[in-house]
């Protein structure tokens, strides 16, 4: 199997733009945990990174990241952070180091995005982050339904204006050889078509891939 043939379960969760953001530990800690027994069933240790800014745009060095609580406290933010303007986050079970060196993709991955920092400032905004999370098929459907029950809670808490799911391979095979089009590139390029997703409606249109919708209940 080559490392981009990977089937993925694949979910995407946009959320109201004046949700609480995932990157506030208030909210993080408690959605990190109930999927902590998820991503210590991946065949290793999971690694994070986050690019967050100062105010002045210089980028925030926080060294090698986990998925653990002391890792989880030194990139979320809370009432004290007041000088880091959080962009996006990654996670990768295991670490891309040992999935480059398996050529093997993740068994789980999730990135996320600030929508505020992505395009213009002061914009007018359908939802304010964007999380694509993605598990491999072959982990079994139990470990993909704890993935989806903790993401439908989430849903639910953020008001999503979109949570939806999809069954893909990591990559596509490119005709110049290697693959394009990977999960891991979607959040950014891969989501939407070229037009502004604040600018349209949020239909099947809008999106690159096809989408399946969700239901979310509310509590």
């Amino acid at each position: 199997m080559t490392f981009f043939s990977r089937e993925y379960e694949v979910f995407l969760l946009l959320a109201a733009p004046d949700a609480p953001p995932l990157w506030d530990a208030a909210q993080w800690t408690p959605f990190a945990a109930s999927l902590d027994g998820l991503m210590a069933q991946a065949r290793g240790k999971a690694g994070v990174r986050s690019h967050q800014y100062n105010p002045k745009g210089k980028p925030i060095p926080f060294g090698r990241l986990g998925w653990n609580d002391k890792s989880h406290a030194r990139w979320t933010h809370t009432a004290a952070t007041t000088d880091a303007r959080f962009m996006s986050l990654e996670a990768w079970a295991p670490t891309w180091t040992v999935c480059e060196k398996d050529d093997q993709a993740p068994d789980v991955f999730f990135a996320l995005a600030n929508e505020s920092l992505l395009g213009l400032a002061g914009k007018s905004l359908q939802f304010g982050q964007r999380l694509v999370c993605a598990i491999a098929t072959d982990l079994g459907p139990e470990a993909a339904a704890t993935l989806r029950q903790a993401l439908a809670q989430l849903a639910a808490q953020q008001d999503a204006v979109v949570f939806a799911h999809t069954r893909r391979q990591w990559g596509r095979a490119s005709s110049y050889g290697g693959f394009t089009g990977a999960i891991q590139d979607m959040l950014i390029g891969g989501l939407f078509q070229p037009d502004d997703p604040h600018a349209r409606p949020l239909d099947e249109a809008a999106f690159q891939d096809a989408w399946s919708k969700l239901d979310i209940h509310h509590a």
